[in-house]
């Protein structure tokens, strides 16, 4: 059997993606030619498929040229749907409703979407996370601010993100088109003197783990299955080779989940009366005042202090508190080189035994396994 060639032109050149063609290509013996953009040294490559991601007019007219010359060729993006080609891509709708629903679990209600550029895949990725949030969500594109403004610089960007975040209700979930968007929407907050996420939650979509375990709070993602979406294209160019026919639609890879860190771990608090509790439970998580003392320094009633509670988050303030205590323990276990047995006892857990147990049955892992990751003395 003759050895085919195929070119891989992919913009951005991510490993996942390049690893989930290798796979399928080295159980066909083919051989792969990798660029992540076009040179003239193309201009007379000759192969039998390509497998692309359709962004500017070069790469379209190029991909044209290679069809007309009897090459298959198969779109991994959905960045231009006006051109007419097979497509295998990430379900950008599907995305969006993931990240509605982990906010929604965690009862937020103002919402924001940031991206730092606007096209097709940020248009749906935003209107199913919109929608889903029952269209309580701000859009804040910078491409299309910038346009208008005539201002498009990191400065100018870094003031408009940091006014919009001062400005916007709170607690606010921000839902990101990438990491990288995320990332700069954390700095802003915190560079604005806001807390992540009690007072800004932070979710991105890729999991680029360089980028979101090295940020001062480490940045929840979406699962954008990227190596699937790789073998899944492949596939279909194997098909398009063999002779089959193409695709009526996009065929559409949905997200894994979310990988869960520190900047969506939190519950919105709306309450003046839950905001309080919280507060006096940072200040004092290895020492916290009592029930009745809470109620004595607040000067509300114990009934009006759970009517707050089961109204605002659906928490008692004892569950509240060794959530606080467990979030605590993640922050130090992932920034810190603190034992166990020191974040045990400093957080006012009576043995490291019982956290260990506690953190376990609300984690599902261990807090050694949890840690692992963030561990640099393993």
């Amino acid at each position: 059997m003759k050895m085919r060639n195929v070119l891989l032109l992919l913009t951005p050149s991510n490993p996942r993606r390049l690893e989930g063609i290798a796979l399928f290509a080295k159980a066909k013996s083919w051989h792969l030619t990798i660029a992540d953009h076009l040179t003239h040294s193309f201009d007379g490559w000759r192969g039998d498929g390509a497998l692309v991601t359709l962004r500017d007019d070069a790469g379209i007219s190029y991909v044209r040229r290679l069809r007309r010359q009897g090459v298959h060729t198969v779109d991994l993006s959905l960045t231009r749907p006006d051109v007419k080609m097979p497509r295998v891509a990430g379900d950008n709708a599907a995305i969006g409703r993931m990240a509605a629903e982990h906010f929604k679990l965690k009862r937020y209600k103002n919402a924001a979407w940031f991206s730092t550029g606007w096209g097709n895949q940020h248009e749906l990725r935003y209107a199913a996370f919109s929608e889903a949030m029952e269209g309580n969500c701000e859009k804040w594109a910078w491409a299309l601010a910038s346009r208008k403004s005539g201002a498009d610089d990191w400065n100018a960007l870094s003031r408009w993100l940091a006014n919009k975040l001062r400005h916007a209700p709170r607690p606010l979930a921000v839902f990101c088109f990438d990491d990288a968007d995320a990332s700069r929407v954390e700095s802003a907050a915190i560079e604005s003197g806001l807390s992540v996420p009690s007072d800004v939650a932070v979710l991105g979509v890729g999991d680029d783990t360089v980028i979101c375990e090295n940020q001062a709070v480490p940045i929840s993602s979406v699962q954008h299955d990227i190596h699937r979406i790789g073998y899944a294209g492949a596939a279909l160019l194997e098909r398009l080779m063999n002779g089959g026919k193409p695709p009526a639609k996009p065929i559409l890879i949905k997200p894994k989940g979310v990988t869960e860190r520190a900047s969506t771990d939190a519950l919105a608090i709306s309450s003046d009366i839950v905001r309080r509790v919280r507060d006096i439970y940072m200040d004092a998580l290895a020492n916290p005042p009592s029930t009745a003392q809470l109620v004595e320094r607040l000067g509300v009633s114990r009934a009006a202090l759970d009517r707050a509670f089961a109204g605002d988050i659906g928490l008692s303030p004892s569950k509240m508190l060794m959530r606080l205590r467990l979030d605590e323990a993640k922050r130090l276990m992932a920034s810190t080189d603190l034992s166990l047995a020191e974040i045990a006892n400093k957080l006012g857990f009576c043995n490291p035994a019982y956290f260990t147990n506690i953190f376990r049955d609300t984690e599902g892992v261990s807090p050694k396994k949890w840690r692992k990751p963030y561990d640099l003395r393993a």
